[in-house]
Order: C-alpha cells, then structure tokens, then sequence
C-alpha cells in the first residue's frame, strides 16, 4: 500500500535510512514531496488521525506533555459520532428545507467559520485552563469524517500515526484484562462506515486497517500532514517526537517523554487511556505482537489483505498463470481463513456465501494467485454476473472502484442499499449474458466467476472481456462444475457446469466473436490440470 505525503525527515537522517528496512516505514516515507509550504504553525490546531488501536493516545499523551500543547481525551461529540454533534449542527444549519442558510441567504461559508470560532474557542479554553497556547485533538473515529475537519481547520498541522496491520489487529481483537469491559459493544463489533458496523474479527481489522489507510492518504494529501510509524515512536520516542516538534514549529521539550508527570486525563471509558494507565510510560513490548499470536495461516491471510508495501500496479507482480485448481486449496488453512472473512463479510451485508468445495476453491486460488496483489484504491475493476456476490463488494470496501455487470434488474434495489452503506464507488449495468456494454481498454483488471453462465457462446464473454481491458491487466476467471455440497446444476439453471476443456477452450482457443484470432493472453499453451477438477480457474494476463 501507499501513503503518499508528506515527509519531514531531512534527507540522509539517521531516521530516513532506517525506513529503508522498514515496509511500514517505506509505506509511509518513501511518498512524493507534500506540495505545501505551511505557513507558521503558532496557535494553528493539530489534529491527529490514525485507525483505532494505531497508538493515537500514547502520542496525545505525550503532546499533552509538552509546555505549550495541551490535548485532552477523545471528543466523539465533534464528528458525526454521536446523535448531537458538532458536524450534525454545521448540516442542519446550511442544508434542508428548514436550515438556516438558504432561509436567511448566509453562505454555507460564513456558517462554517462561526462553527471553527465555537470549535477553536472550546478547545481553546481548555488549553487555557491547562496554562498552555495551543491545542491538539484526537478521536480515531473522525477518520471517517477528515473532509469536515480539512474543511473546518484547513490551515490545521494534521500528524496521521501508522502502525502495523497485523499489530493492529492483534490489539483490536485480542483483549487483555485491563481493556475488557471498557467497551462491550466496541469488543463484538468494528465501525466500517458510518452507521455500518461489522463482527470484531482479525480479517475486519485489516480491512478497516487498509481501508482508513489509504482513504486517509488520499483526503489529507494537499494539507500540512506529518506521517510517523508507532514502531518508531516507541523505539526512538526522542528522534521521532523531535521530528514532529520541528513540524509544529515547537521547540522539543524532555518533559513529553515522561508524560506522567503531565497528569494527564484519561477516561475510564476509553481504550486507549486503560493502554497507557496500564503502562504507564513508554514501551516497546507490543511491538510485533502478531508473530505470536496468530498462526502462520492467518498470517498469510491477514497480510493478503493489508497489501504490499510497495507498487503492485506493475503487471509483473503476477505470477502469470492458466492452470486449474482442483479443490486441493480448501485443505489450505489460509484459504478456509479466506472463506470464513468473506462468508461473514456476505452475512453483515446479506450477501451470498460461498457453498461447497468447488467455489471455495476456485476463488481461493485467485485471491491468492494475484487477486489479494492489486492496488486497490488506484485500480478500476469490472465484475461480470454480479448478482449478490461478496467479492466485488469486498474489492470496492478495499479502495476499488467497482463495475458491476448483470444481466438480471433484480439486484439493483440491494447495489444501491450497499453502495449507501458502503461509501463505495461502484457502479453497475444491465446487459444480457454475453455482451459488456462498456469502451474498449476501461478497466485495470476483470472478475467473472461464473464463466459458464456467460450464454452458449463463452469464447464470445472472453472475446468481451479481451475488448474492455486494458493492455497489461489482469482477468481472474472461474467456473464451478455442479457437484454434492454446491446448488446442484438442476436446481438453478443459469449455474450450468462447463466442463475443463470448455473451460479451458473458452480461455484459450479462437472465438467467432474475436473474428476467429487467439485471445491475447500471455501463455504459450492452454489450460492445465488434473482430469477431473472439481473447479476451474485462472489468471491470465492481457498482453501489451
């Protein structure tokens, strides 16, 4: 995954070469330049972000520390948290029938600066209360809203805290005593969206993780926005603290590292501030907590959804591939994982579940053929025989932006309740079964996993996929073949099974409708595998 930001380490630092090792750090750091020159940062706001459990107290804890800041504990009645809210007022004040805005003819603009005069001036008091000139502020959740607060507080210094997937969701899911009973509904459940909750699992922790990430990065590019790895700041807590005093314009000061003695507050209510009672001082000992607490499998898993750390748009990423899989991927722990996340992800959001060993298989595969390797929120990926599939709307939860294709009207009620939902960028149209109605060379990559219900002419849906991808992007095909523990072929007669050399055919061989030319793809043979497979699918590359 990328970060792109701003990086305020110096250039041949100590700080800077250490990343190099780091794909956390490089994630971070390794960015474009920021574009802004920030004007003097005295009194202007800081707002940290970070995903829940990125470590957002201990560095509010220790800003709270410093002789001129003064950051208290979390304000969910600031963003659109709670039923009254700050950002709810600025809505009901500049939008509807009965607003104040278009009724008394003051522009949403003027509404929104005497809204950053009631912010400023609560915090405000607070810092003076503190004996301090300037306030910080920070509620993981407000990464869900960073729009209103880059719009309410734009000349605002922003500090967004990362730490690693995986730690992150050893923290949220795995509790320890001190944390239990803090927060019963927060210990079952993750807030996706607003309003869109899911089950507190490890998968859902690293989709949010990713999710929030990448959103993040997107909407504060353009802002001050000071990026920092949580493994740093509790490792070299003096280096990393000193850098982002130098961003804020602060002289450092020792006393933050010993944020104790600051007395800070920290409610009974919140997570965060039970972490740093507990500790009470800075350390390293939840560093890396994932290797020991999740299995090798979940592990793979886990890190199939965070993402890599550097650039997979290059098709090279992929291990080009036309094979068959034959099942075999279900005894696979990994991808039984796989199939027990996206089944609940399909229940939270009334999808259908994956059934038998044969679509498990195949799409296992696929996800961790290369699927799980995209560049999610820089990828435009179209999905043929939609219906109510998890999948698309699992890549469109990750950052893509999503396609659907159907030939069925039937689902659009339920597309439009889960984009809604979502905050996806999906899209959708109706087409009959073998036809796109879509521009040539649109799409970074393709999805069809029901290859055999693509009408009586499947070299022709291969022929249309060929014409809506662009060169170098990938289709990942499927085809399930009806057998004991899937629907039965009979009992649904748009799931007919498609033998493995149609199959294979279909990919690989002439099609009429491609005017009798060998599709593209970047293998010399055909299909692959062992001779009665309960599954097929591929990945096959278009060539450039």
């Amino acid at each position: 995954m990328n970060l792109p930001g701003h990086s305020s380490l110096p250039a041949g630092s100590p700080a800077q070469a250490r990343t190099a090792s780091d794909p956390v750090a490089r994630a971070v750091f390794s960015a474009r330049p920021h574009p802004l020159t920030p004007a003097p940062a005295k009194r202007t706001p800081i707002l940290i972000f970070g995903v829940p459990r990125s470590g957002t107290t201990l560095l509010r804890t220790l800003l709270n520390g410093h002789p001129h800041i003064a950051c208290g504990p979390e304000a969910p009645w600031l963003g659109n948290h709670t039923p009254h809210n700050v950002m709810a007022l600025y809505d009901s004040l500049t939008a509807g029938e009965f607003a104040f805005s278009p009724n008394f003819r003051v522009p949403p603009e003027r509404v929104l600066a005497r809204v950053r005069e009631l912010v400023d001036g609560l915090f405000t008091d607070f810092a003076d209360r503190q004996g301090k000139t300037r306030w910080a502020h920070k509620t993981p959740d407000d990464c869900l809203f960073a729009p209103f607060f880059t719009r309410l507080f734009p000349d605002a210094r922003f500090l967004h805290l990362v730490r690693h997937p995986l730690d992150v969701a050893a923290s949220t899911t795995h509790l320890p005593p001190h944390r239990r009973g803090v927060s019963p509904w927060h210990e079952q459940n993750l807030v996706l969206e607003p309003g869109c909750a899911v089950p507190n699992t490890p998968f859902n922790a690293v989709l949010r993780w990713r999710r929030w990430n990448d959103r993040l990065s997107a909407e504060l590019a353009g802002f001050a926005c000071h990026r920092l790895v949580y493994g740093d700041l509790v490792r070299r807590p003096r280096e990393v603290m000193a850098a982002v005093c130098a961003f804020l314009e602060e002289p450092f000061s020792p006393a933050m590292l010993q944020y104790s003695s600051a007395n800070p507050i920290l409610p009974r209510w919140e997570w965060g501030s039970a972490d740093v009672r507990q500790a009470d001082g800075i350390t390293t000992s939840r560093l890396g907590r994932w290797k020991s607490e999740f299995t090798a499998d979940e592990i793979r898993l886990l890190f199939s959804l965070s993402g890599p750390f550097g650039d997979p748009s290059n098709p090279a990423a992929f291990a080009p591939a036309a094979e068959l899989t034959d099942g075999a991927q279900n005894a696979d722990p990994a991808a039984a994982g796989l199939m027990e996340g996206l089944n609940g992800f399909a229940r939270t959001f009334g999808l259908h579940e994956a059934r038998g060993p044969a679509e498990t298989g195949a799409a296992a595969w696929l996800w961790f053929g290369g699927l799980s390797s995209l560049d999610w929120p820089r990828t435009r990926i179209l999905h043929w025989g939609a219906g109510l599939s998890p999948w698309p709307w699992l890549l469109a939860a990750l950052g893509a932006r999503v396609t659907l294709v159907d030939s069925d009207p039937q689902w659009i009620p339920a597309w439009q309740s889960l984009r809604d939902r979502l905050r996806a960028a999906v899209d959708w149209q109706i087409a009959p079964a073998e036809t796109l109605p879509l521009p040539d060379a649109g799409f970074d990559a393709a999805t069809c996993f029901s290859l055999a219900e693509r009408g009586s002419d499947p070299g022709r849906a291969v022929a249309e996929l060929l014409r809506v991808l662009k060169p170098g992007a990938p289709l990942f095909a499927a085809t399930a073949i009806g057998e004991t523990g899937d629907r039965p072929a009979a009992a649904d007669p748009r799931r007919r099974a498609l033998p493995p050399a149609a199959f294979g055919q279909a990919l690989a061989q002439p099609s009429a409708a491609a005017g009798g030319l060998r599709p593209p793809w970047n293998t010399a043979g055909g299909i692959a595998g062992p001779p009665h497979p309960m599954a097929g699918a591929a990945v096959l590359i278009k060539r450039r």
